[in-house]
Parts: structure tokens; sequence; C-alpha cells
């Protein structure tokens, strides 16, 4: 199984780079290993936000309430 995950990283930061320089190129390794940074930045953003989905929708809610107009009774 680890196998098999590495493989589909290493085919998803491959494929990015491919399309933008030519894989002869010198900054081929330079680019896909940029891409693989930033998935892996990614991957831990997503992972670090989790907890705080539910605290983030709540201050949205309550920020997007102060920028509506309230209806007049």
């Amino acid at each position: 199984m680890p196998h098999w995950i590495s493989e589909m990283i290493t085919a998803i930061v491959s494929y990015v780079p491919a399309m933008i320089v030519d894989q002869d190129s010198p900054n081929f390794g330079l680019i896909r290993t940029m891409f693989g940074l930033i998935l892996i930045a990614i991957v831990v953003y997503v992972i670090a936000m989790t907890p705080f989905r539910t605290a983030i929708a709540r201050s949205k809610d309550k920020l997007s309430g102060l920028f509506t107009r309230k209806e007049q009774r």
C-alpha cells in the first residue's frame, strides 16, 4: 500500500512540471521538487486546519451578519 501511494504522489508531482518544462531539461528535477514541496505543504495545511473548520465557519457567519442589511420592522 505505501508503495502505491508513493507511486501516485510521484506521478502527480511529475505531471505538472512536465507540462511546463521539457523532461530532458536540467531544471526539471528542481521544478519537480518545488511542486512536491508545495503538495506536501497543502496536505499539511489541510490536515492542520481540519479541527478549526467549525470555528472558522462560525466566525465567518458572524462577520457576514455585520455587513449585511437588517430588515426593518
